[in-house]
């Protein structure tokens, strides 16, 4: 009875903090939408926002069917076959989805920018949104269908050739329809992600033509302080994203199936396929990590000479209201990325630890509605409900937590499920307490998953943009901001501060990234 007490305590606690900061907040904006009839009237028969939300969509599908597109046959190689540096090779293609979105999209200037290395300005066009797009979220396709398919095994495979299948038939008859659940979850996932973009679409596509619903939210709060015609555009938002977030869990609840055959056999490559499988990833990652290493060639290659001015540049720049220094801006995002990672992994934990031992489930499901919340919506959300969280560090530090949240709690509950009751039951025979089961016995065995996720959030906070933008306060620009702030600056100097601080974030991310990859183990 104890036990069960004390891991009802964790539930109240976690439903608590969703309530308070996610829900209240929504509330506020949904009441303030209705409001001023005036303003909701003039934005309910603008067409000009309904161009905005077509386009949305648009530019969502365009991204979602090429990235699903290119990213497949990564997939079904790394479910086939095994060979030398496949984890490493999986650990590259983690870097660009766990990147600052101001990162990839200075990346892809250095490449296709008007200073970058190819010709080619493609600024202001719709492919490059595309090509961000698939950039960023290539490693969602790749290790949730790869993923499903390795714990299926190679027994249908076997059968098939058994039977004299050929290798193109038993890809279209058992592969592809065996791993249509994983793709369409993943590729819902990749929508919602396309559709809430801001960085990217706010940093490679200025012109007004290629704002999304995301960026209006932004100019409507931030820029013009329309904030009812904003809360309504922030309602539309919601329903879309929630309708296929809905669709994504259904479609991730399916992934569960149980199949009769769980070896995880996989084939060594051998011969020809070895040379075609090598040059496939091989040129996959020369295209995929293009954008970062040009970042960092044209971060130290600056008018033709090889040198740090880049980084001279950074630390000289004029002050401006969104760039105090470097050293502030780093500090301010080190700050940041501090508390909103403790305040993740106490939320965290509170929603694991409730759904394992208390039989909370729904706070299984709950845990991811932020990842139906854009960024910008939360910023929107804590200016209206929160307003003088502006002029203080928990404002962004709530903020980047409540987006980062649920990875952590997709990190520990696999290792929760799989704890060994019988140390909880000889525990709890010889007396102990739950809070000293806790604090001795599951705290230190749940340490690699803690590891995991803190990496998870920090990389998420440090690189966060639109929730921190929408809260900007000139005292506690971060990282992220100063990119944007120099960007938006004309000049060489500025265009390398702007680089030497992507490329000082992407080191930063990237050393997070390999402690995630060394002890990851989550549910997504």
């Amino acid at each position: 009875m104890r036990e069960e007490r004390f891991a009802h305590f964790f539930g109240f606690f976690a439903a608590a903090f969703l309530a308070v900061f996610l829900g209240y907040p929504l509330v506020i904006i949904f009441v303030r939408s209705f409001q001023d009839s005036s303003e909701l009237w003039s934005t309910l028969t603008n067409t000009y926002y309904y161009q905005r939300l077509g386009f949305t969509l648009y530019q969502a599908l365009l991204s979602t069917f090429a990235t699903v597109l290119l990213a497949l046959p990564s997939a079904f190689l790394f479910a086939r076959y095994d060979f030398w540096g496949k984890r490493v090779l999986r650990s590259l293609f983690l870097i660009p989805f766990v990147m600052p979105t101001v990162v990839v999209a200075i990346g892809f200037l250095a490449l296709f920018g008007p200073r970058g290395l190819i010709p080619i300005d493609l600024r202001n066009t719709l492919l490059i949104i595309i090509l961000a797009h698939v950039f960023y979220n290539f490693a969602i396709v790749v290790r949730m269908v790869s993923g499903y398919l390795e714990g299926l095994g190679n027994r249908l495979y076997e059968a098939a050739q058994m039977l004299g299948s050929s290798r193109l038939t038993t890809l279209m008859k058992i592969t592809v329809p065996i791993a249509l659940p994983a793709v369409l979850a993943a590729a819902t996932l990749v929508f919602i992600f396309c559709f809430s973009s801001f960085g990217v679409i706010l940093i490679l596509t200025p012109e007004i033509r290629f704002r999304t619903l995301e960026v209006e939210i932004y100019q409507l709060s931030s820029r013009l302080l329309i904030l009812s015609g904003a809360a309504y555009l922030v309602i539309l938002q919601f329903l879309v994203i929630s309708f296929f977030s809905l669709l994504y869990t259904r479609l991730q609840a399916r992934l569960a199936v149980s199949f009769a055959y769980k070896e995880r056999l996989v084939r060594q490559l051998k011969g020809r396929t070895r040379i075609l499988v090598s040059s496939h990833f091989l040129l996959t990652s020369l295209l995929l990590l293009a954008p970062l290493v040009l970042l960092v060639v044209q971060t130290f290659w600056q008018n033709g000479d090889f040198g740090l001015q880049s980084f001279h540049y950074a630390l000289e720049a004029r002050r401006t209201i969104g760039f105090s220094s470097l050293q502030a801006a780093s500090l301010n995002s080190l700050r940041f990325a501090l508390i909103s990672t403790v305040i993740s992994l106490v939320v965290g934990f509170a929603f694991a630890y409730a759904v394992v031992r208390a039989g909370w489930t729904f706070l299984d499901s709950a845990s991811l509605l932020p990842l139906s919340i854009s960024a910008v919506t939360l910023g929107l959300a804590y200016l209206l409900a929160f307003p003088g969280l502006r002029s203080s560090v928990w404002g962004i530090s709530l903020s980047h937590s409540i987006i980062a949240f649920p990875f952590v709690t997709r990190s520990i509950l696999p290792a929760l499920r799989s704890f060994p009751g019988s140390l909880i039951d000889a525990a709890q025979s010889l007396g102990a307490s739950p809070l000293a089961i806790l604090w001795r016995i599951e705290l230190p065995l749940l340490l690699p998953a803690f590891v995991t996720a803190a990496s998870f959030a920090l990389a998420i906070s440090m690189g966060e943009f639109a929730a921190t933008l929408t809260l900007q306060n000139p005292k506690y620009a971060t990282l992220p901001v100063a990119i944007f702030d120099r960007l938006s600056r004309p000049g060489m100097q500025n265009y390398g501060a702007a680089l030497a601080l992507a490329c000082l974030l992407m080191l930063v991310t990237g050393l997070l990234i390999f402690v995630l990859e060394r002890y990851s183990k989550t549910e997504f």
